[in-house]
């Protein structure tokens, strides 16, 4: 089985060593473009400008499984997304779309590689513990339900269709949702998005300007992420306020509250723990 992992990343260095870690044993390659899309470009921007690129250039790579894409400028992700696809090995059986704040267990990678060649899926989504303002609670609601579609059945010559969700131009008439993957197999996906705070902050930018728009909560940052994490007091007033803590509007998404997370983080996540709530505290003083 092998599996080409993807990912596109601008100024994502907080998890991103331990991301690496854990996909690592398992990648025939690992193909990372580090890149801006319009909003980004426009503001003087080719690509990231915090650790990303150290990390990645720096990381163990005995196998030369890593392949990086440098300052790569493209109108979105979908385009972005596209420039790893020349790369990709004609063998390769999956891609698996990854971000660079999603980290998977190792046993969970492989219980993930024997339901692929078991079932040979052309689709796998995962459900996910997203977890929001530091490392103890996580975002229910819709956010919990969501299907996040991340594993591609990969033929030669196909091309990338859209990223969201990821879709390649094979037809996607087995695909396995992340309910009935946790349901066969326990296996989800750990998703650290909503914990950086120079991370969470650039994404509300993002999406805000460029996304979403009129889909986002006015200054979120600052009124509900932002609050929520430095007022724990305030949760249940902002959370009955907008049903959640989601950056979209409650009457387009649904709720989205927080509930404390009651399982285990991956290895690396563990091993790394106080340096992460280091660096965590760091960014919150400076912003």
């Amino acid at each position: 089985m092998k599996i080409a992992f993807c990912c596109i990343v601008f100024n994502g260095d907080f998890v991103l060593k331990q991301l690496l870690e854990s996909i690592y044993p398992y990648a025939n390659q690992i193909i990372i473009v580090d890149g801006v899309v319009d909003y980004w470009a426009k503001l003087g921007f080719t690509g990231s400008v915090d650790e990303t690129i150290s990390i990645i250039e720096n990381f163990p790579n005995p196998d030369g499984k890593i392949v990086l894409l440098k300052n790569q400028v493209a109108k979105e992700k979908t385009e972005l997304c596209r420039k790893f696809m020349p790369f990709i090995a004609e063998d390769t059986d999956y891609i698996w779309c990854i971000d660079s704040d999603e980290i998977f267990k190792g046993v969970d990678i492989e219980k993930v590689i024997e339901l692929l060649k078991e079932i040979n899926p052309t689709s796998v989504s995962f459900q996910s513990n997203t977890f929001f303002g530091g490392f103890d609670h996580i975002m229910g609601g819709f956010e919990r339900d969501h299907n996040f579609k991340r594993i591609l059945k990969y033929e030669k010559g196909c091309t990338y269709v859209d990223h969201r969700p990821p879709t390649l131009s094979v037809p996607n008439d087995r695909p396995f949702s992340g309910k009935q993957l946790f349901e066969r197999t326990g296996v989800e996906m750990y998703h650290y998005s909503y914990v950086s705070p120079y991370q969470v902050y650039d994404k509300m930018q993002y999406y805000k300007a460029a996304v979403s728009m009129h889909n986002c909560i006015p200054d979120y940052f600052e009124q509900i992420w932002l609050r929520r994490v430095e007022k724990p007091q305030d949760r249940k007033l902002i959370e009955d306020k907008w049903l959640g803590v989601h950056e979209f509007i409650p009457s387009y998404r649904g709720e989205c509250r927080t509930m404390i997370f009651k399982g285990e983080h991956p290895e690396p996540i563990k091993r790394d723990m106080e340096l992460l709530k280091l660096k965590f505290n760091e960014q919150l003083r400076e912003d």
